[in-house]
């Protein structure tokens, strides 16, 4: 097959890809909607979260784009930087936003206390089943896809930030918790899911490899999700667009920095490109 015919193989599936997982939380929101169900566990939401592994398996496996980029492998070797960064990335910015938080009050950590490494611990083994459905999706698919036509890498990485931020929207308010307006909430919901993008992008160009970009979200859900939905950190809501995981200004600025970091580390003469 010719490079060209390739390339539009491939812009087709991702396009399959997008359309797919953009409709399947609608579809699981109609779902909930018709059984009267809108918790987390529903059939709606399980829907949601299958849809685009299904559909990688489906593209991989019988419309041609194959499982050679899929980044199963998880190239331990030369890739430590890859991997410390994964796992130390959330813990170093939960820190941050407690200390700038604690400082000018736009958080209370009255409640944090040792039981957190409990509760953390015992987020790990399901963030980390849940995770594998995404990241498989996301880094193990999408990135890969777009990364293969030879995309401007901040477009791809923004392309993969605004198709994962957009397949949020439909159980934003399920998942996410803020008592802010839709129209301000979810702009700046994508605009951090966007910097994310880059950040485990650049991660997934160094290591090849969807193991860093699984770590990584699981460590942040785990480390985030326990912080604010476990009530250790209570945010007035005057202060949620400042401080909440993913939509808070303070988040999206530290995130884009280090994307944009590691950007232009990743892009300096000299530095190794590695394969799966």
């Amino acid at each position: 097959m010719s490079e060209r015919a390739n390339d539009k193989k491939t812009l087709r599936n991702i396009v399959i890809f997008s359309l797919v997982v953009l409709s399947c939380g609608w579809i699981g929101r109609l779902v909930d909607m018709k059984a009267g169900t809108d918790d987390n566990g529903s059939l709606g939401m399980l829907i949601w979260i299958v849809s685009p592994l299904l559909t990688m398996v489906i593209l991989r496996s019988f419309m041609g784009d194959g499982w050679k980029d899929f980044g199963i492998k998880p190239s331990l070797k030369g890739n430590s930087f890859a991997y410390m960064a994964s796992i130390l990335f959330f813990p170093i910015l939960a820190a941050i936003m407690i200390v700038i938080g604690h400082q000018l009050k736009w958080l209370d950590a009255a409640n944090l206390s040792s039981s957190f490494l409990a509760a953390f611990g015992m987020a790990l083994i399901p963030s980390f089943i849940k995770n594998m459905f995404e990241e498989f999706a996301w880094r193990g698919y999408l990135a890969p896809r777009l990364y293969s036509m030879g995309s401007n890498r901040l477009f791809f990485h923004s392309c993969v930030g605004l198709v994962w931020g957009a397949w949020h929207i439909p159980y934003t308010f399920t998942i996410m918790h803020t008592t802010e307006s839709l129209i301000t909430f979810i702009p700046r919901m994508l605009i951090g899911v966007i910097a994310l993008s880059v950040v485990l992008g650049e991660i997934w160009i160094m290591t090849r490899s969807v193991w860093p970009a699984l770590i990584m979200h699981t460590i942040g859900n785990s480390v985030l999700d326990t912080l604010f939905l476990g009530n250790y950190l209570v945010v007035p809501d005057a202060y949620e667009y400042l401080v909440m995981p993913t939509s808070g200004v303070i988040p999206i600025a530290f995130t884009a920095l280090a994307g944009l970091w590691l950007y232009r580390r990743n892009t300096k003469p000299n530095t190794p490109s590695r394969s799966a």
